[in-house]
């Protein structure tokens, strides 16, 4: 197990030194001058702690969203979140223009609605997986189809801001970005932790004999989700849409350290970091000086593992 995050650990801090290094053109960090020390300090040092950082997060929340819906093939973005933020990125846009601060106020904002529309319907019912992923997938729909709304009536030129945001980039990154979503990750993560037995009860057992051991299923579900909403929402605000890393880090975790997760937490943090940072360097590099958004690299790397996903539950059933 030792050796599972020695290896990932290595390959992330690699990774961290080649995106620091690699660019418009090779920065060596260990002999730079004055010009490329502003470029790696305001540019690409917060650029690629924010993209390993954003992977860590959405791994993260990948896991702990796949336990209480029980469903594999679950991410952050199951619950409606990337529709919603969508929504109120775009609708910033249409009021205010390309103000970053207020695209940031008005996805995070769009999304915590998202988040207590879930919680408040929640609790009207029986609070089981499957409430919880016909509740996302209704809000979904009901997010795209206001975001349609707006880019159907606004202009030309803000309906190309609407939709380079819902690419993905980490273009414009700044280390105030880095200290908010570090802050809520290290809560979230701590959180987590210290649930980890609970989560093995929820996503192993039924909900009748976590019950008999003591864990309110119905509220830990509540939690759980509600904090994975909290931190995806600080995340894609600032970075837009990147999808398929919370589907895709658990999943190759899962093969690496098993799915117990007092560990899986921790390396789905890890791969995600690994993920991120990975397709954000070959973004970048692939066609300098041309970057690719980070959101269509990933969907490159997640669609062929989604499909792999739906076959092999196929084949099982």
């Amino acid at each position: 197990m030792k050796k599972n995050y020695i290896y990932a650990t290595i390959t992330l801090l690699i990774l961290l030194f080649l995106g620091t290094s690699m660019g418009n053109e090779w920065i060596n960090i260990f002999k730079v001058d004055s010009n490329e020390l502003n470029i790696l300090y305001y540019l690409r040092g917060p650029r690629v702690v924010f993209s390993i950082l954003t992977g860590m997060g959405l791994g993260l929340c990948g896991t702990s969203m796949q336990v209480i819906t029980r469903n594999p093939m679950a991410s952050p973005f199951t619950l409606g979140v990337s529709s919603a933020a969508a929504f109120g990125a775009a609708l910033s846009i249409v009021i205010f223009g390309e103000r970053e601060l207020y695209i940031i106020l008005g996805a995070f904002s769009a999304t915590m609605i998202c988040a207590l529309i879930i919680y408040f319907l929640s609790l009207r019912n029986k609070i089981e997986s499957i409430t919880i992923i016909i509740i996302g997938i209704a809000l979904n729909y009901l997010f795209a189809a206001l975001t349609s709304t707006l880019q159907y009536i606004t202009s030309e030129e803000k309906l190309s801001s609407i939709v380079k945001w819902t690419f993905g980039s980490f273009n414009g990154i700044e280390w105030s970005n880095v200290y908010v979503v570090f802050i809520f990750l290290v809560t979230v993560f701590i959180v987590f932790q210290k649930k980890a037995w609970r989560l093995n009860l929820i996503c192993n057992c039924d909900d009748d004999y976590a019950i008999t051991l003591g864990v309110n299923v119905g509220r830990e579900r509540l939690v759980i989700g509600l904090l994975s909403l909290v931190l995806t929402a600080s995340i894609i605000s600032m970075s837009g849409i990147i999808g398929f890393v919370g589907l895709v880090a658990p999943y190759i975790s899962k093969k690496i350290v098993g799915e117990n997760h007092k560990y899986l937490l921790s390396y789905s943090m890890l791969m995600g970091g690994i993920l991120v940072i990975l397709s954000d360097t070959i973004g970048r590099t692939l066609f300098s000086p041309l970057i690719i958004p980070i959101g269509i690299i990933m969907s490159y790397v997640g669609v062929p593992i989604l499909i792999h996903l739906i076959l092999k539950k196929g084949e099982e059933n």
